[in-house]
Order: C-alpha cells, then sequence, then structure tokens
C-alpha cells in the first residue's frame, strides 16, 4: 500500500508522540522504582517533570526548558492526530524539529544514549 506524503507524516507524528511517552515511563521508573511497573501512562504532560530529576542541578534550567518543549510538542501532535488542529498536514521540517526534540528527551530519559543521537 502507498501513502501519500501527508499521510506518512501523520505515521512520523504518531511515532514521536509514542517515543515521548515511551520516555516518560522510562523517566518515571528510573526515578520512582515502583515495584509493579507501567505498562501505559497517563498524564503525560505532568509526568514529563520527572525527567528533571534524572539531571544534575547544574542541568536543571536546560531540563526544564526541554520538558516545556517536549509538553508543546506532544500537545501539538495530539491536536493533529485527534482532528483539533487545521495544520492536518505539519511540514516535514516541523517533524524534522519535533524530532530532534524528541531525541534529546530520550537521551535525557535514558532511553537513547548519547552516541545513538549522532
Amino acid at each position: 500500500m502507498k501513502l501519500d506524503g501527508a499521510s506518512r507524516r501523520r505515521i512520523e507524528i504518531f511515532e514521536l508522540r509514542l517515543r515521548i511517552e515511551l520516555a516518560t515511563i522510562e523517566a518515571y521508573h528510573r526515578v520512582c522504582r515502583p515495584e509493579n511497573p507501567l505498562l501505559y501512562i497517563n498524564n503525560v504532560t505532568g509526568r514529563l517533570s520527572m525527567v528533571i530529576a534524572l539531571v544534575p542541578p547544574e542541568n536543571v534550567l536546560e531540563a526544564v526548558g526541554l520538558v516545556r518543549l517536549v509538553r508543546h510538542v506532544y500537545g501539538r501532535a495530539s491536536d493533529i492526530l485527534h482532528g483539533r488542529s487545521s495544520m492536518v498536514d505539519a511540514p516535514a521540517v516541523i517533524i524534522d524539529e519535533w524530532r530532534s526534540i524528541v531525541e534529546r528527551l530520550e537521551t535525557l530519559a535514558g532511553v537513547r544514549t548519547a552516541e545513538d543521537s549522532n
């Protein structure tokens, strides 16, 4: 089945949203060390703050800025996927920017190593 460009980009947006959710779960596990692991996560935007606990004190402001960016990406991606946005076909440049933000989150949350990012 051949997909048009808009459908392919929506799939990429969905993938980015899932990666944010997985990185959030990983950060939660690394910070809280729960007895029973989370299999799914609700309140992703709220739990993203767990990422801040993973950084040394001198990097907290950078982590706070990253969490704000990721919350924005997650919200916009959700809006696009659920049809709450007039931007049905997100430009590739935006998706590329969102991908770089998600990669930074994954590195911070321990899902991706710094070498994977290069």
